[in-house]
């Protein structure tokens, strides 16, 4: 089976839906390779993979749920 790789959308197109400028889109070079170079380009897997590293580092922890926390909830 083909991996998945990261594509940054340099111009707006539709496919699967509509993706606008900037966005990051995945999916195989089957799929997607025909729009590189003008519509898509290619992430290299170590950048996507620090970018994964950094959106998990921000990640906020769940809020606790009030209700049980709450000054009446002993």
């Amino acid at each position: 089976m083909a991996e998945n790789l990261r594509w940054k959308v340099l111009r707006r197109h539709d496919g699967d839906r509509m993706y606008e400028e900037g966005e990051i889109r995945t999916g195989t070079k089957a799929e997607l390779g025909h729009l590189s170079p003008r519509t898509l380009e290619l992430i290299p897997a170590e950048l996507a993979a620090k970018a994964e590293r950094a959106v998990l580092n921000k990640a906020e922890r769940p809020t606790a749920n009030k209700a049980a926390t709450g000054p009446k909830a002993k």
